[in-house]
Order: C-alpha cells, then sequence, then structure tokens
C-alpha cells in the first residue's frame, strides 16, 4: 500500500493522486487530514505499508495548527522505521522541519514564486544524477538544512531544492514533479504547458514508486 497524503486545505489533488495510480501496480489509499482528520489515517495497516507520498498545502509549517501536530506525531514512527517517504513541496518543508530545518519565506513581501524551473539533482536513492524542468507554485521554502539530511536538488531560485535523509529512506522536493494539467489550472500556472513538459516530474514520481514497491 502507498499513502498518499494531501495536506489541502480546500481543493484536493485528486487529478495527481489518479495520475500515480496509473503508473503502479500497488494499492494506494488518499487521505485529507487538513480537511477530515487523520481517522483514515490511523486506520492504516503498518506492515502493509510501503511507502508515503505527502503532498502540498496552502498552509505553513509554521502555523503549527492542531491536524499539522497530529500528522507529524502519526509519522515520525512510519518514518523512523524505514517506510520509503517522498514529500512534495510542503511535504518537503514539514519534513525538513521535522528533522530540524527553518521553513521561511522566500521574498520579505511574502509573493509567490509561480511557474517553472530547471532543478540540478545529484544521484541519490530512486533516482540518478539528472537536470530537469518541474512546475512551482510557494512563497516558502527551506532555509537551514536538518543535521540528518543533505541536498540534493538546486536551482537559480531557491538553494535547497531536494533533500534527502542520510540514514533513512526519505526524499524531498519543493518543486510540484506530480503535477497535472488540472493542478496547473488550479493554482493559475500557464496554460500553455504540454503534457511532455511534466514528463520529468512524472517520471521522478514513477521512481519513487518503483523504489517503494521492490524495497
Amino acid at each position: 500500500m502507498i499513502v498518499v497524503i494531501d495536506p489541502a486545505r480546500a481543493t484536493p489533488e485528486l487529478d495527481a493522486f489518479n495520475n500515480m495510480v496509473r503508473t503502479t501496480k500497488l494499492a494506494m489509499s488518499y487521505h485529507l487530514p487538513a480537511m477530515f482528520g487523520l481517522e483514515s489515517l490511523q486506520a492504516e495497516d503498518p506492515v502493509t505499508m510501503k511507502g508515503l507520498v505527502i503532498l502540498g498545502s496552502a498552509s505553513s509549517v509554521n502555523e503549527r495548527l492542531p491536524w499539522q501536530l497530529a500528522l507529524e506525531a502519526w509519522l515520525r514512527p512510519h518514518l523512523e522505521r524505514g517506510v520509503p517517504t517522498l514529500g512534495i513541496c510542503y511535504g518537503h518543508q514539514m519534513l525538513a522541519f521535522m528533522y530540524g530545518g527553518t521553513v521561511d519565506y522566500v521574498y520579505s513581501d511574502q509573493r509567490k514564486l509561480l511557474g517553472s524551473r530547471t532543478l540540478d539533482m545529484i544521484a541519490s536513492g530512486p533516482w540518478p544524477a539528472a537536470k530537469g524542468k518541474l512546475m512551482v507554485s510557494h512563497n516558502e521554502a527551506v532555509t537551514r538544512v536538518p543535521p540528518d539530511m543533505q541536498v540534493i536538488a538546486v536551482s537559480d531560485a531557491v538553494a535547497i531544492d531536494g533533500l534527502s535523509h542520510k540514514r533513512l529512506p526519505i526524499w524531498t522536493l519543493q518543486p510540484h514533479p506530480e503535477a497535472t494539467l488540472a493542478f496547473l489550472r488550479q493554482h493559475q500556472l500557464p496554460q500553455d504547458v504540454h503534457a511532455r513538459e511534466l514528463s520529468f516530474g512524472h517520471g521522478l514520481v514513477e521512481a519513487f514508486l518503483h523504489y517503494a514497491a521492490n524495497r
């Protein structure tokens, strides 16, 4: 079972989830803790859990809302027992925060980075060294690397665009490799993106799912 956690506050990433479902033979479950609480997550069987994917959110990890604290408490034992985990955007920031990193606004006026940018990635876990374009929609970023993590992706805009844990199978990305055309519309991103331009990101997600399925 791949457990997909969508911390959306209002509009779920259903299209991105459905796209992931099409890329793996593993069963997948979908949870909305910010909207509906953690009851469905708490019902997951740890024995069948093969991987975790944590998506983006309009929330900030610095808000320390009750659902955020509860989600982090639920996640920690699964992370520490070595469940392969992919954190995206908010998921990237949350995992960095949980392991001692800091998160802050990219710009002092709190404006968003919207569109796409090119990442340079070193080889790590399920991913070879690569360079490619990913979609972005965020106004915060990780500003200090946690002691137990290392930078695996950088860009001209953000110095810490991806992280991996030094001893656990945890990988994170600030951009949105899961982005679909529906995601672009939802986040008011440029609509003239051809589906093949999203393929680099989809390949990263598929590689993680393959890694989790065969671990």
